[in-house]
């Protein structure tokens, strides 16, 4: 028996704190449970109760008779650590604790949940909760109802995890509202033992489970939850409402990166990774989950939009084009077969408009001509209903044809004459009803972007021939010498050893030491102020760029020495950094940052001097695939700067990939780099002229 089966598919069930008491939560869960008709034994417990709804009651669950698989726990708190010590003695291996008290109330639950969870790993039992609405499972061979939600939801493909009780309760009723068959419900509670990361490795393999729908709160452990994520995904799709978007009081942070990757946008990348399509709110959430559990994949992004009223085929087209989706061209014989048969006033290019006196007969036949035509993918069927049409009628014939095709079908049925009737025909016959046009764009931009990304390679984890010895070396001394900030050459020959190439540079403490360098390198150059209290140098000035005679360089060092000054810092502590000029190029940022609970997050953007003002990011948790390196590349808006414009070649692209994955691997090698910016990386047509012209990084100095 797989470890959660005693959850889920459980053979008998005690419920310890049924009570006799209408109305009481404990009489409430029981009554519920015998009503869904378990498959199995329950058992009542109650302390001096005989019978609890005509159930023989037994005093503790040690005095149950016969085996225990699940223990359902509604007993006050302070019982709760004895009760699951009795579990434990009765062999019962799964528990659901529904008693709340515990970490949400403050140190004394917390310490309490604590005991609570040392008892459960010391006898190896599964548990959810505490504080949780409880479990169920629609399987008719088990037909579990282990809550006290008012609604058990019709048998289907759906499980659905929820960290918020009160809103699984919602979530229940809505799914039923909707007919969205559900296999599966459980809400988490606490998370003190079962997390959302063993649900995902639970219901991959499950046949009865073919959608995944989340809410949660918090992740225990992102990185685990990637891992499971990335292979669920490629079976089954996963469906997250995270909440939690604003992080108030975040810390302070003085790299671009940073400043940029907040936990909100971490979570989006790490959504990015592994297939997981975020939803912003419930409704969204259940938008997506009616044409994933009803409707085959689309083939591909051409859509068809077939209306009775203008006025919603246009908001349709235009929030399919908003969220990337394109229009489909009818090929011209679909357009003369349309042309044929409807009103000489209709538009049979697309969207495709019937006209308000269309009836179910014109659906039925402009549906049927649509989807044999090899240029669309997808349809999304508006009706308003009117006067003269049955929206009953046209909901069947709608879902009719779309049975017969394997091509997806979306309804959406507006107004309110016949809307409430004909959406709940669609949603009978297993077919999406939305009641506005941007839901069903919604969810059929979910539904593309799942089937490109479950197109896509899984990709591979590189690993590149680099000097570790040498970056530990430098990284350990910065260390030791308790210095978080790495200097500017120190952070170069990092990036050295890790096979990134830097434009020309000279280290100098005085204007000799300066001209040399600059000499060496060949005129022009730029001059840096470098110093562990100038983090920002373009904020004081501290870049002298094209500096092309040796006098334009004094001047230049003669300016920068007396602006260090005026920062209080003295000369001879103060030092320079002598660069070979590098005209062109396109400016790139590339990053790290630690962001806590995930590790170490790599950051690529357009580069230069508004990089946080812009904020065209793309982020994506450590460590990265072949796969991830070109994927954050082609994310960001800017992309057409770098492919070329007005003339210009492309950048240097398989450069930049390597250099992401070099950067992802110095990352994983070094946990304790809290940031790092390059800006700007310079990317040119040839490969061999990309560099790094700044870099700035920080380390944490705790042991």
């Amino acid at each position: 028996m797989k470890s959660l089966d005693v959850i889920f598919k459980p053979q008998s069930v005690a419920v310890v704190g049924a009570s006799t008491r209408a109305g009481s939560l404990g009489r409430n869960l029981f009554d519920k449970m015998l009503a869904a008709d378990f498959n199995g034994p329950i058992y009542p417990v109650h302390p001096t109760a005989k019978y609890v709804h005509s159930v023989k009651a037994y005093p503790t669950i040690l005095e149950v008779p016969g085996p225990v698989d699940l223990a359902v726990i509604v007993v006050p708190r302070e019982q709760v650590l004895q009760t699951v010590q009795q579990c434990a003695q009765k062999d019962v291996k799964g528990l659901i604790v529904i008693t709340a008290g515990f970490k949400e109330t403050g140190s004394e639950g917390t310490t309490r949940e604590k005991a609570l969870l040392e008892i459960v790993k010391a006898h190896n039992l599964r548990m959810v909760g505490p504080n949780c609405m409880g479990v169920i499972c629609t399987d008719p061979n088990v037909r579990l109802d282990a809550t006290f939600a008012g609604a058990y939801p019709p048998t289907g493909k759906i499980a659905f995890a929820s960290q918020s009780g009160a809103l699984g309760v919602t979530i229940l009723d809505y799914a039923g509202s909707l007919n969205l068959g559900v296999s599966m419900f459980v809400s988490l509670g606490n998370k003190a033992d079962i997390s959302g990361n063993d649900l995902l490795e639970y219901w991959r393999d499950d046949p009865s489970v073919d959608v995944v729908l989340m809410y949660l709160e918090s992740f225990g452990n992102p990185r685990k939850f990637v891992q499971l994520a990335r292979e669920v995904s490629r079976r089954k799709p996963i469906v997250m409402v995270k909440s939690g978007r604003s992080e108030a009081g975040a810390r302070a942070v003085s790299s671009h990166t940073g400043a940029i990757a907040g936990a909100d946008l971490a979570f989006d990348a790490l959504f990015a990774q592994c297939g997981v399509l975020r939803a912003n709110t419930i409704e969204e959430m259940f938008d997506f989950a009616m044409g994933f559990a009803n409707q085959p994949l689309p083939q591909g992004d051409r859509v068809a939009i077939v209306t009775n009223a203008g006025g919603p085929a246009i908001m349709a087209t235009d929030a399919c084009e908003s969220l990337g989706l394109r229009l489909a061209s009818l090929a011209p014989k679909t357009q003369q077969r349309l042309r044929e048969r409807l009103l000489p006033e209709a538009s049979v290019a697309n969207p495709v408009d019937l006209l308000p006196a269309a009836n179910e007969d014109d659906y039925q036949f402009t549906l049927e001509q649509i989807l044999q035509d090899d240029g669309v993918d997808a349809i999304i069927v508006i009706s308003v209903p009117p006067i003269s049409a049955d929206a009953i009628k046209v909901a069947r014939r709608i879902s009719a044809v779309a049975e017969k095709s394997n091509k997806t079908v979306l309804g959406c049925f507006m107004g309110i004459k016949g809307l409430a009737a004909a959406a709940a025909e669609l949603q009978k016959q297993a077919m999406p009803a939305f009641s506005f046009p941007e839901s069903a764009a919604r969810s059929l931009a979910a539904m593309v972007r799942y089937a490109q990304w479950r197109e896509r390679k899984m990709g591979e984890f590189p690993a590149y021939s680099v000097h570790r010895d040498m970056a530990t070396e430098i990284i350990s001394a910065a260390k030791k010498a308790g210095r978080e900030r790495l200097t500017d050459w120190e952070a170069f020959q990092v990036l050295l050893a890790y096979g990134i190439p830097i434009v020309g540079s000279r280290i100098c403490r005085n204007l000799d030491e300066t001209l040399a360098a600059a000499h060496a390198l060949g005129y022009p150059v730029v001059l840096k102020a470098s110093a562990a209290e100038v983090i920002h140098k373009s904020d004081i000035g501290g870049v002298q760029l094209n500096l092309r005679h040796e006098a334009d360089l004094k001047t230049a060092f003669h300016k920068l020495s007396m602006r260090l000054k005026g920062l209080g810092i003295p000369l001879e502590q103060a030092q320079f950094l002598v660069q070979k000029m590098v005209e062109g190029g396109r400016e790139v940022l590339l990053g790290i940052n630690q962001a806590p609970a995930f590790g170490s997050i790599v950051a690529f953007g357009l580069g230069g001097i508004y990089v946080e003002a812009l904020k065209d990011i793309a982020l994506r948790v450590t460590p990265l695939t072949t796969e991830d390196a070109p994927d954050m590349v082609q994310s960001i808006r800017g992309l057409a700067i770098l492919q070329g414009m007005r003339g210009e070649k492309p950048v240097a692209f398989d450069k930049l990939y390597e250099t992401i994955l070099r950067i992802s691997q110095l990352a994983q090698d070094f946990p304790e780099i809290i940031e790092m910016d390059i800006n700007p990386f310079l990317l040119f047509h040839e490969a061999e002229k990309c560099v790094a012209a700044d870099v700035r990084m920080r380390v944490s100095i705790e042991k």
